[in-house]
């Protein structure tokens, strides 16, 4: 071996000491730094920071603290207790009465507030459980313009994912309305408010004829998710007074005063059952219109009139009151304050009749009037009974009142009347 190599040697047996104490130096100030860093993300070792070096060790009490959480310098809550209980291993963490929970958006605003009776906090999980019959503030919601308030059995708060989930039944109450659900989920960043198998009753405020008048809406549905600018609801069941709604999927835009409901639709009353694929609402204050599309069927019940005593005969027309109209056109425009209804596109009304006889209406346009009771057929409009006449007019009135259904025929009409000739009787003489 040259004399340069074992110098090289030597210096290398010098050195390697030495970075590998250089190395332990470094990952030690990392470590720290990790630590350092952990403290500075969570809220609740940040509040040892004061605390004297020879008491880090011990269970703290803490009378009356104020925390703040944060997801670095942002805010996200700021709780204030009564008594603060920190374990040893500072693992969990015990509060007594949760006096005021504070919730802030992105901007800093109080979207929010909580109340409890307990209070632990899991630092390895980073997640808050509250319990001792919380109750929880939200004050933007879709469902109004009160603060909504969430009363449960308990709370999970996840801070990581910033959401406030409770899975058990839950009550919800604002201003104009109350409801159980058995599932909701708040998520803090986008504000969105899920919620499972609920049922609400809420009070609408309705102005008809120039007087106030309120009434209670019961709304049941399977899945929702609240944004602040549009909410998506699945399994919706709506029930105002006698009148049912069904729809498979509904969209409602609360800012465009806009909802959107798709899938199997029905509308069920005493008088009439409509079915549909698509349903669009408008309920401004100044357009208050609905609009029902594809596949539109609708049936007219009949009214619910008692049969004639045995020794008196019953009219034609009173015998069409105990069957149904069933009817089918391409859409059915309804504006619900005016209670006026407009009929587009192939329209055609089918009604069973006494003896197995059928009358057939058809129309290219139609409106019904329902506060007047009556139903005005427009364009080419067809009167079909088999065996019996076909009638074509441009123009037909009907009317529905009670005792008052008459048919008019203001531009004339052309058709046919059908009869079956008898043969003729002989008679008892013999002669014709």
């Amino acid at each position: 071996m040259s004399v340069p190599e074992r110098v090289m040697i030597r210096r290398a047996r010098w050195t390697r000491p030495l970075l590998q104490f250089s190395f332990i130096i470094l990952t030690a100030l990392a470590l720290l730094w990790g630590v350092e860093l952990l403290r500075r993300q969570d809220p609740f070792l940040r509040t040892l920071a004061s605390v004297p070096p020879d008491l880090q060790n011990l269970e703290l009490y803490l009378e009356r603290p104020t925390l703040t959480l944060r997801d670095g310098e942002r805010a996200l809550a700021t709780l204030q207790f009564d008594a603060l209980e920190i374990e040893r291993n500072r693992v969990h963490w015990r509060a007594k009465n949760l006096r005021q929970a504070t919730i802030y958006d992105e901007r800093g605003n109080p979207i929010g507030a909580a109340r409890a009776r307990e209070l632990l906090y899991n630092y390895p999980a980073k997640r808050l459980h509250i319990a001792g019959e919380p109750t929880l503030t939200i004050r933007r919601h879709p469902l109004g313009d009160t603060p909504l308030t969430v009363q449960t059995a308990w709370l999970n708060w996840d801070i990581r994912k910033q959401q406030i989930v409770a899975e058990l039944t839950t009550r919800l109450r604002w201003a104009d309305g109350e409801g159980a659900i058995q599932q909701l989920r708040w998520d803090l960043a986008s504000g969105a408010i899920e919620l499972e198998r609920g049922a609400f009753r809420v009070n609408v405020a309705l102005l008809q004829d120039q007087a106030s008048t309120r009434r209670e809406v019961d709304i049941r549905w399977d899945s929702a998710i609240l944004r602040s600018d549009r909410s998506e609801v699945k399994g919706l069941r709506l029930k105002d007074g006698d009148t049912l709604a069904i729809a498979e999927r509904a969209d409602v835009y609360d800012r465009k005063r806009y909802a959107l409901a798709t899938g199997m639709l029905r509308l069920e009353d005493p008088r009439i059952d409509m079915e549909g694929t698509k349903l669009e609402i408008w309920y401004a204050e100044n357009q208050k219109r609905a609009l029902l599309q594809n596949g539109v069927r609708m049936r007219i019940k009949p009214r619910e009139t008692q049969p004639p005593p045995e020794s008196e005969t019953e009219s034609e027309v009173e015998q069409a009151k105990r069957y149904p109209v069933d009817a089918t056109c391409n859409e059915i425009e309804y504006f619900y304050r005016r209670k006026v209804a407009y009929l587009r596109g192939n329209i055609k009304a089918v009604q069973q009749l006494p003896e197995g006889r059928t009358r057939t209406l058809l129309a290219d346009e139609a409106e019904y009037d329902q506060k007047a009771e009556r139903l005005i057929l427009k364009g080419k409009v067809i009167l079909d009974e088999p065996d019996r006449l076909r009638v074509e007019a441009t123009l037909a009135i009907v009317s529905l009142k009670e005792n008052d259904e008459t048919v008019e025929l203001p531009n004339g009409a052309s058709g046919v009347f059908y009869y079956t000739e008898e043969e003729e009787a002989t008679p008892p003489n013999g002669n014709r």
